[in-house]
């Protein structure tokens, strides 16, 4: 199943922390949106309390964006 899939079933199943992960992966890819994305992987992390919150958290301030 391709990134997209997975981002649909994770929101149609409110998945927060699959979300939080698959955002994150989403970003990692780099492009137009990383930014949105990683953002978005930092909101799902804080809310279902991943432990990668913080490391995303962290790259948002290291680029100026939080």
């Amino acid at each position: 199943m391709n990134l997209g899939a997975r981002l649909l079933a994770a929101h149609a199943a409110g998945d927060g922390t699959a979300l939080a992960r698959l955002y994150a992966e989403a970003a990692e890819r780099g492009g137009p949106g990383a930014e949105f994305y990683l953002t978005q992987a930092w909101i799902f992390a804080l809310e279902a309390g991943v432990p990668e919150a913080e490391s995303y958290g962290a790259r948002l301030r290291e680029q100026g964006l939080a």
